[in-house]
């Protein structure tokens, strides 16, 4: 069972998921402490079957946002976000114990372990388990600056040393995590600790002077297969089932063996922003269809009869985007006059339960089913906006065939075919691409050098071939309808190797709105911060001209 919650300060909500034994009787509470940045996101599926895995040994776990980071309340990139941290910390073990919960533990992933290691005392935690804990702050900010570097490279990214992968750091908030460090001397003195180590890290000198001088009540596990976790793309990402089964036994361990009931405090509504005539912006959960889709839906307090924008999450990612995009842009849009969905599809996020080995669903026709369950759901009617990076602006534009949308934005597309994948299928292709045995890519290359132009989109139509046309036809078909096309430069390259420029083209010569925008700096996957903020400005500017605000937002403009 889990409960979608939030709590905390309603000043400054966090957004939690409790997961509870089906009786609701629990022998204690374990608090699961995010990693920060984009592990948070690779990571997301696995700590939510640990909460599923303590649930079905009778503990009770809360997963959670901090505040300032993913969907709670607040900005990133504050001075005080160490502050912030440690608060949500204890905010979710106070309502844990609030639930009836009276032993509570700490369990933390990643950077995760240099927050939980400080607050375990501070929250009087009857156990903690940091699993591959980050040792060493510093260190971990040094390799989370160079995989940023690697990754953006010289697409336009700043300058500043803070800048991470969907992580925004406070030079004072920066400082506070140098100066942190997981050693033996720092581990919480009269509770017992598990470290649960890579095996890749056995010699390495932080971990040979930690486990040399382990206190009595601590113990270290070495494990693998943390790299196939973390540190592949999220749709090859591989679950550690034995690890999280060992960490999950451990912890109950920790508890008494009678359970007591628990009668959680749910909230589904939160108050988040202002907009600027004071109007609350207001987010409320919601589970949708057959498949129950977990959403998040952000307006104006009482606006019923504004435009809606869903956005679309990309790749095998939950709904708060790169560098929190999705949610700062709901934000925005609430602000403007506007409702906002965001939300989960199938195997990624908090929408379905984590079933290990379960397929990779990108470019598949599930996803644009569950789009299509959405719209149906919430009863959206045409003044409606699509809008996703990469494989969720694949859906976006696919959703056009089924229904109107008034507009279609795709950051970063490049996949233009509307033929669907099998589910698995993208992995499988995903790793032949990586292992350099993908069958027939170098011929196709070759071949689409040479096609005249009559025979290119003739092919195109049996799906041998992206054609952008393709996949853009079914948007442009309705009147009155927009589509964007948001390129970076990688972005640009492919979509003119792929006779882009001549799609648009003929479909503008039968009428089609169709704008194309080239940005001369940015990633594609948009962990670049410059190209996130001249991305959202044209999406706010495009539902500003395409779709109609609430009317207590028009009357004020107006007066």
């Amino acid at each position: 069972m889990m409960i979608d919650t939030w709590f905390g300060d309603p000043e400054s909500p966090n957004l939690g998921f409790l997961h509870l034994p089906d009786d609701r009787r629990a022998v204690g509470g374990v608090v699961i402490c995010a990693p920060l940045g984009y592990d948070q996101v690779l990571g997301y599926r696995a700590l939510r079957f640990v909460g599923q895995e303590l649930a079905a040994r009778g503990v009770a776990a809360l997963r959670f946002d901090y505040v300032g980071e993913g969907d709670a309340a607040g900005q990133s990139g504050s001075a005080h976000s160490p502050e912030l941290w440690m608060s949500s910390i204890a905010r979710a073990a106070a309502y844990l114990r609030e639930a009836g919960v009276e032993n509570i533990a700490l369990l933390s992933l990643g950077a995760g372990a240099l927050i939980a290691n400080e607050a375990a005392l501070t929250v009087d935690a009857t156990a903690l388990a940091l699993w591959d804990p980050e040792l060493s702050g510093r260190r971990f900010l040094r390799r989370q600056r160079s995989l940023f570097e690697l990754t953006v490279g010289d697409h336009g990214g700043p300058n500043d040393p803070n800048a991470l992968l969907s992580l925004t750091l406070h030079p004072e908030a920066a400082a506070w995590l140098r100066a942190r460090e997981v050693t033996a001397d720092a581990l919480p003195v009269g509770i017992d600790t598990l470290i649960v180590g890579r095996r890749a890290n056995d010699e390495s000198p932080a971990t040979l002077a930690l486990r040399s001088t382990l206190p009595a009540r601590a113990e270290y596990r070495s494990v693998t297969g943390q790299e196939e976790l973390l540190e592949a793309p999220s749709s090859l990402a591989v679950l550690p089932e034995e690890t999280i089964a060992g960490m999950a036994d451990w912890l109950r361990e920790r508890f008494p063996a009678a359970s007591v009931p628990l009668t959680p405090t749910v909230t589904d509504r939160a108050v988040v922003g202002e907009a600027p005539d004071g109007t609350p912006v207001v987010e409320r959960l919601l589970r949708v269809g057959p498949d129950e889709l977990f959403v998040i839906e952000t307006s104006r307090e009482g606006d019923t009869d504004s435009g809606v924008v869903v956005l679309q999450p990309g790749a095998a990612e939950h709904r708060v985007g790169p560098g929190r995009f999705q949610v700062l842009a709901a934000r925005e849009l609430a602000e403007r006059g506007y409702r906002t969905i965001r939300f989960d599809r199938r195997v990624t996020g908090d929408t379905t339960e984590v079933r290990p080995g379960e397929p990779s669903l990108l470019f598949t026709e599930e996803w644009v089913d569950d789009t299509d369950q959405l719209v149906a759901g919430l009863g959206l009617t045409a003044d409606v906006a699509h809008a996703g990076l990469c494989a969720g602006g694949w859906v976006a534009a696919r959703m056009a065939e089924r229904r109107a949308a008034r507009l279609t934005v795709l950051f970063s597309p490049n996949y233009f075919k509307t033929a669907a994948l099998r589910a698995g299928e993208y992995s499988v292709l995903t790793q032949e691409e990586r292992n350099g045995t993908r069958r027939f890519s170098g011929l196709k290359r070759r071949v689409r050098g040479i096609l005249p132009g009559w025979a290119w989109p003739v092919l195109s139509k049996l799906q041998l071939f992206h054609d952008p046309a393709v996949l853009l036809e079914a948007s442009t078909r309705r009147e009155s309808s927009t589509v964007a096309l948001l390129l970076t430069p990688h972005d640009r390259e492919n979509f003119e190797a792929h006779r882009g420029p001549d799609a648009v083209a003929r479909l503008q010569g039968k009428g089609a709105d169709i704008r194309v925008t080239n940005y001369p700096f940015g990633d594609h996957s948009l962990f670049g911060e410059d190209v996130r903020a001249a991305m959202l400005g044209d999406l706010l500017a495009l539902v500003e001209e395409t779709l109609p605000r609430a009317a207590a937002v028009t009357a004020g403009s107006r007066a």
